[in-house]
């Protein structure tokens, strides 16, 4: 009703305390209670009855945990409360199917339904911080006390009679696809089909470039976030640009990113939508559970690399009904990927599943080489060839989840919705507007 896109940002922040292994304050209880507070409509107690149901009896281990259950024995086989949840008797990990009971995790969820600020606050806030420091993490009740989610304003990037809005920094992949939806969705109708991915390649060593300018090792930028898009800056970002031949950049060292993340997507019958991504910011944060929660410790923003995610919304400027949402996960390749999509589905028109399927394409600065995503559908290098780039076939770790109603939510006949062939979500439509 109120046109507008907002951002609430969560983001985990090191702790005040120093120790063996430095973990983050917990800010997703907050933030999300937060969000509900202001645009919730079913009570706050019901949304965690199910969570908590499934934690207490067990959940059928799904084929995306039990991949990174295997990735990441090595960092979850060195703790014991980790090793309790995850690792069967003979000491491998749990497989796909396999149940996983939580029930210290129910307990928790069960003061989040009933009590949620007592999470931060008294007598249970102390026991986490207890248990957070046995596991060798770092947490203190000013630490709970003082994290505060953040509602912002988003970094807009126009498009004729749209606006395309991102997180801000420190979601510095949201950055990045708003300075390449900005770069690219001007020149990308008139490019030829062997431009594109020429164009890709260059607006994103360039913005790999800029973004080792503009962000800080925790994501976050002293520059005000709307600058980062200003035309001016896009301009300058893009001077130079050769639609027949590559031009190298000055990148000062490859991105270190960390892949670990997750997005999801969502809208409601009455328009109201939310792109959300969110990070650990580490396989399994930074690899300790602390005992009789059930609750992974967070890893520090910045020694991982900055947030591995990005989340973006595009509405009408006029009507502000929402057309497009998407999110991204995947590390240094999340801002390519969300933008590759965006551009496919809104610039190309092409099917959401298709625009999500198609090969991928990455060009960091640093090293000077255009990646390419290996797969049953390949890219043809050819036309990079051609143009000068060095070309190298890798696997991506990007997954996007998209929407897609190209005449708003009170069509929704024509809206699209789909995830990642690449991973293991899910896209669907629960219950039916009468």
């Amino acid at each position: 009703g109120k046109k507008k896109t907002e951002v609430i940002d969560f983001p985990a922040i090191a702790s005040t305390a120093s120790g063996p292994l430095p973990s983050a304050v917990p800010a997703n209880p907050r933030g999300f209670f937060a969000l509900h507070a202001k645009y919730g409509k079913l009570r706050w107690e019901s949304l965690l009855v199910e969570p908590e149901r499934l934690a207490r009896s067990g959940v059928p281990v799904s084929r995306a945990l039990a991949n990174d259950l295997s990735r990441g024995l090595p960092i979850i086989g060195r703790d014991p409360a980790a090793r309790g949840v995850f690792l069967r008797s003979d000491g491998s990990v749990l497989r796909e199917g396999d149940l996983m009971l939580q029930p210290h995790l129910a307990g928790v969820i069960s003061t989040l339904r009933h009590t949620p600020g007592n999470f931060y606050v008294g007598p249970q806030a102390r026991d986490l911080i207890k248990a957070v420091q046995a596991a060798g993490g770092t947490l203190t009740l000013e630490d709970l006390r003082d994290i505060r989610p953040m509602w912002r304003d988003p970094i807009e990037v126009q498009l004729g009679a749209e606006a395309a809005r991102f997180a801000p920094p420190p979601s510095a992949g949201s950055a990045m696809a708003a300075q390449l939806v900005a770069a690219t969705w001007p020149r990308w109708g008139d490019a030829s089909e062997a431009e594109r991915p020429h164009l890709l390649a260059e607006a994103s060593a360039r913005a790999f470039a800029e973004r080792s300018r503009w962000m800080r090792p925790n994501g976050w930028s002293d520059e005000a976030p709307g600058a980062l898009v200003a035309p001016a800056r896009i301009d300058a970002m893009m001077a130079g640009y050769s639609p027949d031949r590559h031009q190298p950049v000055d990148v000062p060292s490859p991105p270190t990113d960390s892949q670990s993340g997750t997005g999801f997507v969502a809208m409601d019958p009455n328009g109201l939508a939310v792109a959300c991504s969110v990070s650990s910011h580490g396989l399994f944060g930074n690899g300790r559970m602390a005992p009789g929660t059930g609750i992974m410790l967070s890893g520090v923003p910045g020694l991982n690399g900055p947030p591995a995610t990005a989340a973006m919304i595009a509405a009408n400027l006029h009507n502000g009904e929402i057309h497009f949402i998407g999110a991204a996960s995947g590390g240094g390749t999340a801002a390519a990927a969300l933008t590759q999509a965006f551009l496919a589905a809104v610039a190309e028109d092409k099917p959401l599943s298709d625009a999500l399927t198609q090969p991928r394409l990455v060009h960091a600065g640093k090293p000077d080489a255009a990646f390419i995503e290996t797969g049953a559908i390949s890219l043809d290098p050819a036309p990079l060839a051609a143009r000068g780039h060095q070309t190298s076939a890798t696997p991506m770790p990007s997954r996007v989840e998209a929407l897609y109603c190209p005449r708003g939510y009170k069509n929704p006949e024509d809206c699209d919705m789909a995830t990642d062939p690449r991973g293991f979500g899910l896209a669907t439509v629960a219950g039916k507007k009468e």
